[in-house]
Protein backbone atom coordinates (compact mmCIF):
# COMPACT_ATOMS: atom_id res chain seq x y z
CA UNK A 1 0.00 0.00 0.00
CA UNK A 2 1.28 3.41 -0.91
CA UNK A 3 0.21 4.96 2.41
CA UNK A 4 2.74 2.96 4.43
CA UNK A 5 5.33 4.72 6.60
CA UNK A 6 8.20 3.74 4.29
CA UNK A 7 6.54 5.77 1.55
CA UNK A 8 6.64 8.82 3.80
CA UNK A 9 10.33 8.24 4.52
CA UNK A 10 11.14 7.76 0.85
CA UNK A 11 9.12 10.83 -0.15
CA UNK A 12 11.09 12.88 2.39
CA UNK A 13 14.33 11.52 0.91
CA UNK A 14 13.18 12.64 -2.55
CA UNK A 15 12.26 16.12 -1.29
CA UNK A 16 15.55 16.51 0.58
CA UNK A 17 17.50 15.33 -2.48
CA UNK A 18 15.75 17.87 -4.67
CA UNK A 19 16.50 20.60 -2.12
CA UNK A 20 20.12 19.49 -1.96
CA UNK A 21 20.30 19.71 -5.72
CA UNK A 22 19.14 23.33 -5.73
CA UNK A 23 20.93 24.81 -2.69
CA UNK A 24 24.65 25.64 -2.39
CA UNK A 25 26.80 22.90 -0.84
CA UNK A 26 29.84 24.86 0.36
CA UNK A 27 31.19 28.37 0.61
CA UNK A 28 34.73 29.58 1.10
CA UNK A 29 35.44 32.89 2.82
CA UNK A 30 38.48 35.10 3.19
CA UNK A 31 37.62 37.03 6.31
CA UNK A 32 34.04 38.16 5.68
CA UNK A 33 34.32 38.16 1.88
CA UNK A 34 32.99 35.12 -0.02
CA UNK A 35 35.62 33.99 -2.51
CA UNK A 36 34.15 30.72 -3.80
CA UNK A 37 31.06 28.53 -3.58
CA UNK A 38 29.79 25.42 -5.26
CA UNK A 39 26.50 23.63 -5.64
CA UNK A 40 25.41 20.58 -7.60
CA UNK A 41 25.47 22.46 -10.89
CA UNK A 42 28.35 24.95 -10.83
CA UNK A 43 31.41 26.26 -9.08
CA UNK A 44 31.76 30.03 -8.67
CA UNK A 45 34.95 31.80 -7.65
CA UNK A 46 35.95 35.43 -7.63
CA UNK A 47 38.85 36.63 -9.76
CA UNK A 48 42.14 35.10 -8.66
CA UNK A 49 40.58 32.18 -6.76
CA UNK A 50 39.56 30.02 -9.71
CA UNK A 51 41.48 26.82 -8.97
CA UNK A 52 38.83 24.41 -10.14
CA UNK A 53 40.90 23.14 -13.10
CA UNK A 54 41.21 19.37 -12.54
CA UNK A 55 37.70 19.07 -11.12
CA UNK A 56 35.71 20.94 -13.76
CA UNK A 57 33.27 18.03 -14.11
CA UNK A 58 32.70 17.64 -10.35
CA UNK A 59 29.49 19.72 -10.21
CA UNK A 60 28.13 17.72 -13.13
CA UNK A 61 28.96 14.49 -11.29
CA UNK A 62 27.10 15.81 -8.22
CA UNK A 63 24.10 16.67 -10.39
CA UNK A 64 24.05 13.26 -12.06
CA UNK A 65 24.49 11.42 -8.76
CA UNK A 66 21.69 13.42 -7.11
CA UNK A 67 19.45 12.83 -10.14
CA UNK A 68 20.05 9.08 -9.96
CA UNK A 69 19.25 9.08 -6.24
CA UNK A 70 16.02 11.01 -6.85
CA UNK A 71 15.02 8.65 -9.66
CA UNK A 72 15.77 5.56 -7.57
CA UNK A 73 13.73 6.97 -4.70
CA UNK A 74 10.70 7.62 -6.89
CA UNK A 75 10.96 4.16 -8.44
CA UNK A 76 11.24 2.67 -4.95
CA UNK A 77 8.08 4.49 -3.87
CA UNK A 78 6.19 3.02 -6.82
CA UNK A 79 7.37 -0.53 -6.01
CA UNK A 80 5.20 -0.72 -2.89
CA UNK A 81 3.65 -4.00 -4.04
CA UNK A 82 7.06 -5.66 -4.46
CA UNK A 83 8.64 -5.20 -1.06
CA UNK A 84 11.85 -7.13 -1.72
CA UNK A 85 12.58 -5.10 -4.87
CA UNK A 86 11.74 -1.96 -2.96
CA UNK A 87 14.13 -3.04 -0.21
CA UNK A 88 16.99 -3.72 -2.65
CA UNK A 89 16.46 -0.44 -4.45
CA UNK A 90 16.38 1.49 -1.17
CA UNK A 91 19.60 -0.19 -0.03
CA UNK A 92 21.23 0.71 -3.36
CA UNK A 93 19.99 4.29 -2.99
CA UNK A 94 21.51 4.41 0.51
CA UNK A 95 24.85 3.23 -0.88
CA UNK A 96 24.64 5.93 -3.55
CA UNK A 97 23.97 8.53 -0.85
CA UNK A 98 27.01 7.32 1.09
CA UNK A 99 29.07 7.70 -2.09
CA UNK A 100 27.62 11.19 -2.56
CA UNK A 101 28.68 12.18 0.96
CA UNK A 102 32.15 10.70 0.44
CA UNK A 103 32.57 12.50 -2.88
CA UNK A 104 31.40 15.75 -1.29
CA UNK A 105 33.86 15.39 1.61
CA UNK A 106 36.73 14.68 -0.80
CA UNK A 107 35.96 17.68 -3.01
CA UNK A 108 35.45 20.04 -0.07
CA UNK A 109 38.82 18.99 1.32
CA UNK A 110 40.52 19.27 -2.09
CA UNK A 111 39.08 22.73 -2.79
CA UNK A 112 40.14 23.88 0.67
CA UNK A 113 43.72 22.77 -0.04
CA UNK A 114 43.79 24.47 -3.43
CA UNK A 115 42.36 27.71 -2.08
CA UNK A 116 44.73 27.62 0.90
CA UNK A 117 47.68 27.57 -1.54
CA UNK A 118 46.48 30.90 -2.92
CA UNK A 119 45.63 32.42 0.46
CA UNK A 120 46.06 30.67 3.81
CA UNK A 121 43.22 32.68 5.34
CA UNK A 122 40.48 31.04 3.23
CA UNK A 123 38.00 29.21 5.45
CA UNK A 124 35.45 26.55 4.57
CA UNK A 125 31.83 27.01 5.66
CA UNK A 126 29.40 24.12 5.59
CA UNK A 127 26.04 24.98 4.03
CA UNK A 128 22.64 23.60 4.99
CA UNK A 129 22.41 21.46 1.84
CA UNK A 130 25.55 19.54 2.81
CA UNK A 131 23.71 17.98 5.76
CA UNK A 132 20.67 16.89 3.74
CA UNK A 133 22.29 13.70 2.33
CA UNK A 134 23.09 12.57 5.89
CA UNK A 135 19.46 13.08 6.89
CA UNK A 136 18.45 11.20 3.73
CA UNK A 137 20.66 8.26 4.72
CA UNK A 138 18.93 8.11 8.10
CA UNK A 139 15.50 8.27 6.46
CA UNK A 140 16.49 5.53 4.02
CA UNK A 141 17.59 3.34 6.94
CA UNK A 142 14.21 3.94 8.60
CA UNK A 143 12.48 3.01 5.32
CA UNK A 144 14.55 -0.18 5.07
CA UNK A 145 13.54 -1.11 8.60
CA UNK A 146 9.85 -0.44 7.82
CA UNK A 147 9.99 -2.46 4.60
CA UNK A 148 11.55 -5.42 6.41
CA UNK A 149 8.93 -5.15 9.14
CA UNK A 150 6.18 -5.09 6.51
CA UNK A 151 7.62 -8.13 4.76
CA UNK A 152 7.86 -10.05 8.04
CA UNK A 153 4.22 -9.24 8.78
CA UNK A 154 3.09 -10.48 5.37
CA UNK A 155 5.12 -13.68 5.71
CA UNK A 156 3.71 -14.36 9.18
CA UNK A 157 0.18 -13.95 7.84
CA UNK A 158 0.94 -16.39 5.03
CA UNK A 159 1.96 -19.03 7.57
CA UNK A 160 -1.36 -18.77 9.40
CA UNK A 161 -3.42 -19.62 6.32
Amino acid sequence: MIQRIQTVYLALVAVLSILGLCLPLAEYFEGSKAVASFNSFTYHAVEGYDTFGDFSLAPLAFCILAGIIILLTFISIMLFRFRMRQLRLTIFSTLMLIGYVGFYAFLAWKFQLQLAEINAEVQYHLCFAAVLPLVSIILNCLAIHAIRKDEALVRSLDRLR
